[in-house]
């Protein structure tokens, strides 16, 4: 499966602090990017998916969420 560029960059933040792989981002980013290659999804369930994973990510980071 490809990654988003959001969904990659929050990966390679999760590998350098060798978080679990059950932890919120990789769960979150593993969800953006099944719903964002699936025909399954519609836009408002992938809006959704992506606003759960920027939330955590910047919560996370402390990069502001707007």
């Amino acid at each position: 499966m490809e990654a988003t560029a959001l969904s990659k960059r929050v990966r390679e933040r999760a590998d350098k602090d060798e978080l679990p792989i059950d932890h919120e981002l990789r769960v979150r980013a593993d969800q953006f990017d099944a719903a964002t290659y699936s025909e399954l999804k519609g836009p408002k369930q992938l809006v959704g998916y992506w606003a759960r994973l920027r939330r955590a990510w910047c919560e996370y980071s402390g990069e502001p969420l707007l």
